[in-house]
């Protein structure tokens, strides 16, 4: 069982993870159509390009600037990074971890979802926690 102050590192990330598939192409439409496996198969073979995947960062970077504080605070920790450097960070390396398949479709399905799913949670944070540049993509 997390410690209470992991718990609310790693429900911060999730947060920030669930917002953030947003960026992800999707149909514009309210409520957002979830992406379905072969778009996001399409997704992922497209951020296999260093240009798609930079462009897919600096959308995410927008709205990871956006985030409150105290989410943005605890996602320093997890990451093991400075405030400040947050969203640059989690946005290169969602990138990376959703190009190389660290991030399997199913989870960013449940993300989408807004699911509370611990495991989903520690898949896609030990994803994460290795820095984009180390991923072989």
């Amino acid at each position: 069982m997390p410690t209470r102050p992991l718990l609310r590192a790693s429900l911060a990330l999730a947060l920030a993870a669930w917002s953030l598939p947003a960026c992800a192409p999707q149909q514009a439409a309210h409520p957002p159509t979830p992406v379905t496996a072969a778009q996001y198969a399409t997704f992922q073979h497209a951020l296999g390009n260093p240009r798609a995947r930079a462009a897919f960062a600096a959308r995410c970077q927008e709205q990871a600037r956006s985030l409150p504080a105290d989410a943005q605070n605890a996602m320093s920790a997890v990451l093991d990074v400075d405030v400040a450097d947050v969203p640059q960070v989690f946005c290169e390396r969602y990138a990376a971890s959703l190009a190389r398949g660290d991030i399997s479709y199913e989870d960013f399905a449940a993300m989408q979802a807004h699911t509370k799913d611990m495991q989903v949670i520690r898949r896609v944070m030990r994803a994460l926690r290795q820095p984009a540049d180390e991923q072989q993509i």
